[in-house]
C-alpha cells in the first residue's frame, strides 16, 4: 500500500491513528533504527504495556520450521479480539545471490567478537538460502575446504581476498562439530502466500531484516499490501556516503542533547566521528558516557571526548593498502596497529599487503609492454581515462587469451568441446577489473611511481618471508609485520 523511511515515521503513524494501520510491515536496514520504528509502530498498535506483554511476540527467524509457526500463530484469532503483533526479527527471507556479503559480514562480526555459535548458526542459514552444503566448499570431497571454491561460491574478488581465511575457519568449525545445513525450502513464498491470503483482524506482522531484494515477488507484494519502512543508511567509503552518515550522526546527537540540555562543538563531533565511525549503537553510547562525564557543564569539549572514549572504528584495510602504496612508513604502521587492535588476523593484514604490491607490479607490467607508451607520470585524468583506459582493456583481454591458453594446458583441454566452454580464468593479474570506475585506475598508476620494479620484486621476497616466519616460528606477528612495512617503505619514510 506505501513505502515510507524512518525519517517520516511520526507522521505516518499520526496518520494511521485516524484511520488503520496494515496488517504487514516490512523494517528494513539499521538495525538501531528499525528496532526504533518497530517499538513506535508497536507503541501505536497496542499503546497499553501491559497489553504488549501478553499480545506482542518475538521470533528471531533461524530455521525453516519458525516461520510455517508464525504464519500459523498469524492465522489465529485473537482471544477477546485483543491486538495482537508478531515480529519476525532478522528475517533472512530476503537473502540472495547478489546480496549474500552484506549477511556474510553480518557473520564476520560475529566470527571476530568470538561467538562461533551464533556465528556458525547464521552462516549454515545463509548456505542453505543459497542452496551450498559444506561439503561444495571442499576440494574433491575431502575436508579440506579450498580457497579458489569459496571465492567462487561467495563471490570473493582479489581486492577481498583476506575473508578466504576465517571462511574457511567457520567451515572446519562447522565440520568439526559435524553441524549439518539445514534443509533448504522457499521460505519468501510460503510467506508472500501467507501475505496475499491476508491475516485476520487486529493480528499484525512485522517483518524487521538488514538485508533486502527489492526484486524479489515477496517485497513487491509487502508494498503493494502493506507498508515498507526503509532504515538504511549508505555503509560506503566514498564522499558521499560518509557526508550522508555524518549528517544522521549529526541528528542523532542533536536530539540526545537537546534531551540532556548539553551542546558539543564541531569539533569535538568530528573527533568522535573518527574514533567510532559510523556505528550507530557505539556512537549513541559514547555520547551518554560523554554527557554523564560532563555532569553540570553544558558544554562537552575535545578534552573531554580523549578522556572518556577510546578508538572503536576499524580502519578499513583499504586505508593501509592505500598507505603502503604511497610508500608512507608512518602512516602503514599506524593503520597496521589498529587493524591488529581492531581484530584483524595478521595474517589478513599481510595478504592485503601482498595483494597490494601484485597490483603494483601488474602495472609495471602494463607500462613495460608495447601498449604502454602512452603512460607518462604527468598525464591528466581526462587524457588517462580517454588513452589508456582503452589500451589497458585491450592488454586484459590479451592477457586473459594467455592464461586462459596455459590453464587449458595444465588442464590438456584442447578438445572443440572444452574450447567451448569459455569461462573467465581465475587470475589476480588483470590491470583493470572494473574500466568502467577509471579513477581508482588512475590513483594506482601514479602510486606505481613511487617503486622501481626491482623493489617490488624485493617487497615481495620480504613478503614471502614473513609469511614463512608468521607460520612457522613464535615471533610476535605485530614485530614481523613492522620488519616487513620497514623493508618495503623504508625506515623512517613518510611518503615521497
Amino acid at each position: 500500500m506505501s513505502e515510507t523511511n524512518y525519517q517520516s515515521i511520526k507522521e505516518y503513524i499520526r496518520e494511521r491513528l485516524n484511520s488503520s494501520f496494515d496488517s504487514v510491515y516490512l523494517i528494513f536496514g539499521e538495525e538501531f533504527l528499525y528496532q526504533q520504528v518497530t517499538r513506535d509502530l508497536l507503541n501505536a498498535i497496542i499503546p497499553d504495556p501491559a497489553s504488549q506483554k501478553h499480545n506482542y511476540e518475538v521470533v528471531n527467524h533461524k530455521d525453516e520450521g519458525q516461520l510455517a509457526d508464525v504464519i500459523e500463530r498469524m492465522n489465529t484469532y485473537s482471544f477477546f479480539s485483543e491486538k495482537k503483533v508478531m515480529e519476525l526479527r532478522d528475517a533472512t527471507v530476503f537473502v540472495a545471490n547478489h546480496n549474500q556479503g552484506s549477511v556474510l559480514q553480518k557473520v564476520k562480526q560475529l566470527y571476530e567478537k568470538n561467538d562461533f555459535e551464533k556465528a556458525a548458526k547464521k552462516f549454515l542459514s545463509l548456505l542453505s538460502r543459497l542452496q551450498i552444503r559444506l561439503s561444495d566448499l571442499s576440494s574433491d570431497n575431502s575436508t579440506v575446504i579450498s580457497d579458489e571454491t569459496i571465492a567462487d561460491r561467495f563471490n570473493i574478488s582479489e581486492e577481498q581476498a583476506n575473508e578466504i581465511d576465517w571462511i574457511k575457519k567457520l567451515c572446519a568449525y562447522c565440520l568439526e562439530r559435524k553441524l549439518l545445513v539445514p534443509e533448504t525450502g522457499d521460505d519468501a513464498q510460503r510467506l508472500k502466500n501467507a501475505v496475499e491470503h491476508g491475516f485476520p483482524k487486529n493480528n499484525f506482522l512485522f517483518i524487521t531484516t538488514d538485508t533486502i531484494d527489492k526484486r524479489k515477488a515477496l517485497y513487491k507484494t509487502i508494498k503493494k499490501l502493506g507498508t515498507i519502512i526503509d532504515c538504511s543508511i549508505p555503509k560506503g567509503n566514498r564522499k558521499a556516503d560518509v557526508d550522508t552518515q555524518r549528517r544522521f550522526l549529526q541528528q542523532q546527537m542533536r536530539r540526545l542533547l537537546k534531551k540532556y540540555n548539553k551542546q558539543i562543538d564541531s569539533k569535538s563531533f568530528e573527533l568522535i566521528f573518527k574514533m567510532t565511525g559510523f556505528d550507530l549503537r557505539a556512537f549513541t553510547a559514547n555520547l551518554e558516557k560523554l554527557i554523564d562525564y560532563a555532569k553540570d557543564r553544558d558544554l562537552i569539549t575535545a578534552d573531554d571526548v580523549h578522556a572518556v572514549l577510546i578508538r572503536t572504528r576499524q580502519d578499513p584495510i583499504y586505508e593501509l593498502t592505500g598507505a603502503i602504496s604511497e610508500r608512507d612508513t608512518l602512516k602503514t604502521l599506524h593503520y597496521m596497529s589498529s587493524l591488529l587492535y581492531s581484530g584483524f588476523h595478521y595474517l589478513q593484514i599481510l595478504t592485503a599487503m601482498t595483494n597490494q604490491i601484485r597490483k603494483l607490479l601488474v602495472i609495471k607490467g602494463f607500462i613495460e609492454s608495447r601498449y604502454g607508451s602512452n603512460w607518462h607520470p604527468g598525464i591528466g585524468y581526462d587524457q588517462f581515462k580517454k588513452m589508456i583506459i582503452p589500451l589497458i582493456v585491450k592488454y586484459d583481454e590479451e592477457l586473459i587469451e594467455k592464461v586462459d591458453y596455459h590453464q587449458n594446458a595444465v588442464k590438456g583441454k584442447f578438445e572443440p568441446q572444452d574450447l567451448k566452454k569459455k569461462k573467465k580464468p581465475s587470475t589476480d593479474l588483470f590491470v583493470a577489473k572494473n574500466p568502467n570506475n577509471p579513477y581508482p585506475i588512475f590513483q594506482q598508476f601514479l602510486r606505481s611511481q613511487r617503486y622501481t620494479k626491482e623493489e617490488l620484486y624485493s617487497a615481495f621476497e620480504a613478503l614471502s618471508h614473513a609469511d614463512v616466519k608468521l607460520k612457522t616460528t613464535g615471533q610476535a606477528p605485530a614485530a614481523v609485520l613492522e620488519q616487513v612495512v620497514f623493508k618495503i617503505c623504508g625506515t623512517g619514510n613518510q611518503g615521497k
